[in-house]
This record gives structure tokens, C-alpha cells and sequence, in this order.
């Protein structure tokens, strides 16, 4: 189906402030920019229960958390312990800021009864792969490490991200996997990048989702050399998938990374990773972070939360 009348009017909004091209543009500009541009489309954030800011150690650097507790009532409020989302925002690596996301986040922690730490990990050019992912599993591994800390439940780590952070997301577990653990017990992909290999040709100049444009450009930024990108926790794609983590798949039917999101489902499959997959019809790249204005990404949210929370109850079971 053709994109939805809330994809164009996406569209003229933007146009409407003169929004440039962030890929045309030097990574400092392009983070204002895209700041800028999100802030047209983001809602009032949830009440949760509380939200704290908080720096990891991991080496010489900090990274920077903000996590939220869920604000729930009935039953629940007398759980001990809830599941744990650490959450990757989206950007090309380059760009993206906790603030554009606590909509999305506080949201998903009510929804799914879950503690969420999103993670402000360290950005390209300035710090290039795998140091943005090497910030991503030390979030992981500190969530598990400090679960009844935070009252979390260690048996319920998710890892969930969106675009790049959904990349992240995707190569966190293949990275547990090889320094064995810590354990996930899910992965939640939200239009992920996962082969950035994949011909993008016939994106030249989209306004849907990342162009063929943006994607070299964020790859420039990201990596050190071309050949990386067959780097396995690069292009997940070209990874083991055997024995991973159950796998949540969120998509939009007009964003040009469909084509690689549902391959990689396929893959997960085939691996013998279960794997739920939510396609939005007429939806477009990034719908899911902006549940104020596209009504598909508040339903994407609840259709996340609810996973989740099965997942929880068949851990404590």
C-alpha cells in the first residue's frame, strides 16, 4: 500500500521548517539538525515512577544512562522484580540523544511493566566502531550485573534499539554470545540496519527512511574501512545467529531497510531463533519513536510491552 496520509504530513511539516538533509551536512550540524527536526513530532512523555540519570564506568570512558522505573498500580505493585530493557536510540551512529526518546522510553516502561535504561552511548566519527557497540554491551552487562539493584529481575534482560540502535541491539547478543553472557532473553529490533552491505540503489534521494545517501554517509562515519562492513557485528547479517536470544522484529512497510529487516528475520528463523515479526502497512522509518503523532508506533510499543512481559512470566514460571 502506498505511505500512509500521516507519512506526508510528516513530510510537509518537515518542509515546513526547511529541514535539510542531515547527510549533507558536517556531524556536528547534522546532531542539531536532527534534534531540531524530532522535536516537531514528539509528545509529552509518560509520568513513570521515577527517572534517574546515571554515568557506567568502562575503562576510561563514561557512558551515560537515564533509567525509568514504570509507573504501574493494581497486582503489579506488588512485584518484586521487573524486567530490564536496555534501550539503544537510532541515528546512523552519529546522531540521536537520550531526550528524543524519553517519549518512547517512558511508554515502554509503563506498557511493558519494565525498568528501561537507555543508553547514551559514544557517537561517530568521533568514536568509531566497535567502540559504540563496545559502550552498548557494557550498558548490557552492567544491567545484569546490578539487576536487584536496580529491582530489576536478572533473567529478564531485553535489549531493544531502533535504526542504528537497532543494529546495536542486534550485535550486543552476538557479542554476549561470544564472551559468554551476559544472558538475554530477548532482542528487540525496531527497523534495524543489519546488512549495511545490502544495494540501496533504488533508495537514491528517499524521503521515507535512510536513502542510499544517508546510508554511505553514516557508514563513512562509522566505520574505519570499507571492509568492515562485513564485519559480523557490523552487518549482523553475516553473523552466527545459532542460539541467540528470541527476537522481536518491528518494520515499516515504505522504509527502505524493510527489504534487510525481513531477510534478517527470515535468517533468525531459519537459525532456529523465535522470531515475532510486526509489519506496519504504510508506515515509514521511525514511525515507532513519535507514538504522539503516528498511532502505529503507540501500538508498536504495546505490542513490544506485551512480548515482554510474556517473556517475564515464562521466566518466572
Amino acid at each position: 500500500m502506498p505511505p500512509s496520509p500521516k507519512a506526508f504530513e510528516f513530510l510537509d511539516r518537515l518542509n515546513s521548517i526547511g529541514a535539510r538533509d542531515t547527510s549533507t551536512l558536517d556531524p556536528v550540524e547534522a546532531r542539531k539538525e536532527e534534534n531540531r527536526q524530532v522535536e516537531l513530532f514528539l509528545g509529552k512523555p509518560e509520568q513513570v515512577a521515577r527517572i534517574e540519570n546515571h554515568k557506567i564506568r568502562e575503562g576510561l570512558a563514561e557512558i551515560p544512562i537515564r533509567v525509568y522505573w514504570p509507573k504501574i498500580s493494581g497486582e503489579q505493585e506488588d512485584q518484586d522484580l521487573y524486567p530490564i530493557i536496555v534501550f539503544f536510540h537510532g541515528g546512523g551512529w552519529v546522531c540521536g540523544a537520550l531526550d528524543s526518546y524519553d517519549e518512547l522510553c517512558s511508554m515502554l516502561a509503563n506498557r511493558a511493566e519494565s525498568i528501561v535504561i537507555s543508553v547514551d552511548y559514544r557517537l561517530a566519527p568521533e568514536h568509531k566502531f566497535p567502540e559504540p557497540l563496545n559502550d552498548c554491551y557494557a550498558a548490557t552487562k552492567w544491567a545484569y550485573e546490578n539487576a536487584k539493584f536496580l529491582e530489576g529481575d536478572q533473567d529478564t534482560i531485553v535489549v531493544a534499539g531502533d535504526s542504528a540502535g537497532g543494529n546495536l541491539a542486534a550485535a550486543v547478543p552476538l557479542v554476549a554470545k561470544e564472551k559468554g553472557g551476559p544472558q538475554i532473553a530477548a532482542q528487540i529490533l525496531i527497523y534495524g540496519i543489519t546488512d549495511l552491505t545490502s544495494d540501496m540503489s533504488k533508495y537514491s534521494k528517499d524521503k521515507f527512511g535512510p536513502s542510499k545517501e544517508a546510508m554511505d554517509w553514516y557508514a563513512k562515519n562509522y566505520l574505519k574501512k570499507n571492509s568492515e562492513m562485513r564485519n559480523p557485528l557490523v552487518s549482523t547479517i553475516y553473523g552466527d545467529l545459532n542460539g541467540l536470544p528470541p527476537a522481536i522484529v518491528i518494520t515499516a512497510e515504505c522504509d527502505p531497510l524493510r527489504e534487510q529487516d525481513l531477510e534478517y528475520a527470515k535468517k533468525l528463523e531459519q537459525a532456529g531463533v523465535k522470531t515475532i515479526l510486526f509489519d506496519y502497512p504504510g508506515m515509514i522509518h521511525g514511525f515507532m519513536q513519535l507514538p504522539s503523532f503516528f498511532p502505529e508506533g503507540r501500538d508498536a510499543i504495546e505490542k513490544a510491552a506485551d512480548e515482554i512481559k510474556k517473556i517475564y512470566v515464562e521466566n518466572e514460571m
